[in-house]
């Protein structure tokens, strides 16, 4: 056999049980990609509203603490909105809140996870909520429940979207008047 074929063969060799190896031994997790269902609520001068949207939740597992599904915990999370892709009752008021998100502008809305502590079913999670460009420091509950291979993830946070640079929609000459006030609900199942 010639001395270059065999020298082929013996970095193949070497390079196949080197990532097999890597691969017994187990590489840093990767991040996995869900989908996570978004409810935003609030009230008008006239009458509560309610809009939805699907966005994601990329999770990557880690060295931290412990949380119920999450037995190495967490090392990063990320929850991402799609402005444009919010679903309101009616096209008018879909119409109202793309003119005040200005998704076009704006494509996102995120969440990135700075820590936690876990408690009971759940944990308090803080980190940045970044809408329009503006980044500000949230803290909510979080319930999770595994389920299979999976954890479903529950929470909710309300906060002032003015805060965010976004002006609350007026319409009908200042007759109807968004409260700036929302509320916003997110349930999923997310894979760790």
């Amino acid at each position: 056999m010639p001395v270059a074929f065999r020298m082929r063969y013996v970095v193949r060799f070497v390079a196949a049980v080197a990532v097999a190896l890597a691969l017994l031994a187990g590489s840093p997790a990767a991040a996995q990609q869900s989908t996570v269902d978004f409810t935003v609520s609030g009230t008008s001068t006239v009458r509560g509203w309610t809009c939805s949207v699907s966005g994601t939740a990329e999770v990557t597992p880690g060295s931290s603490t412990p949380a119920p599904g999450f037995t190495a915990g967490v090392q990063s999370a990320t929850l991402t909105v799609p402005v444009a892709d919010f679903e309101c009752p009616d096209e008018t008021m879909t119409e109202h809140l793309m003119d005040a998100m200005k998704p076009g502008e704006f494509a996102e809305i995120t969440f990135q996870l700075d820590g936690y502590e876990a408690s009971g079913d759940g944990v308090e999670a803080s980190g940045a909520l970044t809408i329009q460009g503006v980044s500000k420091p949230v803290s909510f509950p979080i319930s999770l429940t595994p389920s299979g291979a999976a954890v479903a993830i529950a929470g909710e946070v309300g906060l002032d979207m003015t805060e965010y640079g976004v002006e609350p929609p007026v319409v009908l000459l200042g007759l109807l008047r968004v409260r700036p006030e929302i509320r916003i609900q997110f349930a999923g199942t997310v894979v760790p």
